[in-house]
C-alpha cells in the first residue's frame, strides 16, 4: 500500500510531507495539464517533421463520421448541395472572399489562425467527395477554429447555417442573372432599332423622294404615282398599294 496524507499525523516518525490534500491533488492537476500540453507539443513537432499525424486538434476520421451522422439527422440535410454555382462550395468561395488574403486555400486560412488546424482538417477530411466532407469544410470556413465547438454543440444550428446560406447565395445569382439578360436585352433592342431600316426613308423612296421632302413635295409625288399605278387606269396593284401605304405613313 501506498503512503496515505490523510492517515498521517505528527510525530508519527513518518516523512515530512504536508496534510493538506486538497493541495496536492491542485499540483496533481497542474502537472496533468502540464504533460497534455508537452504531448501536443510533441505532436506538432512530429507533424512537422513528416512523422505519423496524431491529430494535436481533435479532428480524426472517427470524429468526422460522428459529425457527419448529428448533420444528417437534419430533416433538410438533402437539400445541401456540393457543387457550385449555388452549393457548398460557392458558399466556401463567397466566404473566402473575407479572408485576411482571398488568395488562401481553406487549409492554409486554418493554418494561418490555428497552427496545424488546416492539415489536421485535411488529413481527416481525406477521401472521396460527399456531402459531409463539403459541409464540414464549409463549416470550417464559416466558424473557423471554433467550429469544432459547434459541429459537436449544435451539429443541427450549423446545417441550418448552411442552408440559409445556400438560399441566399442562389437568389443573389439569380439577380445577377436576371438582370444581365435585362441589361443584354435592352441592349439588343437598342442595337436593333439602330441597325434596322428608318421606315420613312423607305416610304420616301418609294415615292421617289429624298429624305426631308416637305408635304407638297410629297403630295405632287403621290398624285403622279397614283396615276400610273392605279389598277383602273392598267397599273400594278401591288405598286399601287406599296405607293398608298408610303403615303400613309409619310403623312399619318
Amino acid at each position: 500500500m501506498g503512503f496515505d496524507p490523510r492517515r498521517w499525523r505528527p510525530g508519527s516518525g513518518g516523512p515530512p510531507v504536508t496534510s493538506n490534500v486538497e493541495a496536492l491533488l491542485a499540483e496533481n492537476d497542474s502537472l496533468r495539464r502540464e504533460v497534455r500540453a508537452l504531448r501536443r507539443r510533441l505532436e506538432q513537432l512530429q507533424h512537422s517533421s513528416g512523422a505519423e499525424p496524431r491529430f494535436a486538434h481533435g479532428l480524426t476520421p472517427h470524429q468526422v463520421e460522428r459529425w457527419g451522422e448529428a448533420m444528417a439527422a437534419h430533416p433538410q440535410w438533402q437539400a445541401l448541395r456540393i457543387g457550385p454555382p449555388a452549393g457548398l462550395r460557392g458558399v466556401i468561395e463567397e466566404l473566402r472572399t473575407r479572408w485576411w488574403n482571398p488568395e488562401l486555400s481553406l487549409e492554409q486560412e486554418l493554418d494561418r489562425r490555428a497552427p496545424g488546424l488546416g492539415a489536421e482538417l485535411a488529413e481527416a477530411l481525406r477521401g472521396p467527395h460527399s456531402r459531409v466532407r463539403w459541409a464540414l469544410r464549409a463549416a470550417f470556413a464559416l466558424y473557423g477554429p471554433r467550429a469544432s465547438e459547434w459541429l459537436s454543440d449544435a451539429p443541427l444550428q450549423v446545417v441550418e447555417e448552411l442552408l440559409r446560406r445556400q438560399v441566399q447565395l442562389g437568389q443573389r445569382r439569380r439577380g445577377t442573372r436576371t438582370e444581365n439578360h435585362s441589361g443584354a436585352h435592352h441592349h439588343s433592342q437598342a442595337q436593333a432599332k439602330a441597325t434596322a431600316p428608318d421606315p420613312r426613308a423607305g416610304a420616301l423612296r418609294e415615292l421617289g423622294l429624298e429624305p426631308g421632302a416637305s408635304v407638297p413635295m410629297i403630295k405632287r409625288a403621290y398624285r403622279r404615282l397614283a396615276k400610273a399605278h392605279h389598277p383602273d387606269l392598267g397599273g400594278d396593284a401591288k405598286a399601287f398599294h406599296r405607293l398608298e401605304a408610303a403615303y400613309r405613313l409619310l403623312l399619318g
